[in-house]
């Protein structure tokens, strides 16, 4: 699987992200991230804050700032996505996300099920752009070995118990089949 080297991250991905002991491993995947200045302006809490801070000195992330041209294109976006009943509500920054990441060709890390379904239902609409979350992220990391579990689902459940996000174990059949790491 062919994936770009850098990607566009949206607050809950950023909040959820900075709980998990393994976050750095998501720079052994992607080579630079953007946080636009929208999402930037979500994050209140310390330790979200503090990740964005490491991240950042560490060269890996920068912020992106805030563009008339940008906040238009992602208007468009939840415009559209609200004219279809199969697509949850898409928020500005999530929409701002996708439209930078449409931009430059980045993958979107994003909890957002407005986002994510949009990508499942219309995928050419959003290119290309690439929309994951964290169990998406998770699936690379492990089919790749750069997380190293016993099994996928073993990783899934270190990622859930150490952020409290819960996956449906429906999803994570699904997304393991997509990847080619499901366990027999």
């Amino acid at each position: 699987m062919s994936l770009p080297s850098t990607c566009v991250l949206d607050a809950c991905f950023i909040i959820d992200w900075a709980r998990w002991s393994k976050r750095n491993s998501l720079w052994r995947v992607f080579s630079f991230g953007f946080v636009p200045e929208p999402v930037l302006r979500e994050i209140s809490t310390s330790g979200p804050l503090r990740v964005l801070r490491e991240w950042m000195s560490a060269g890996f992330l920068t912020v992106h700032p805030s563009s008339r041209d940008l906040e238009d294109e992602a208007l468009r976006l939840i415009v559209e996505a609200r004219r279809n009943p199969r697509i949850p509500r898409i928020d500005p920054p999530e929409a701002v996300c996708v439209a930078l990441a449409r931009r430059i060709g980045a993958v979107v890390l994003t909890e957002n099920r407005g986002v994510i379904r949009a990508y499942e239902i219309a995928r050419e609409n959003l290119a290309p752009a690439v929309v994951w979350n964290s169990l998406r992220l998770l699936a690379y990391l492990y089919a790749t070995g750069v997380a190293v579990s016993s099994s996928f689902e073993e990783l899934v459940a270190e990622y859930e118990q150490e952020v409290k996000h819960t996956f449906s174990r429906r999803e994570v059949v699904r997304v393991a089949k997509e990847f080619g790491i499901l366990r027999a």
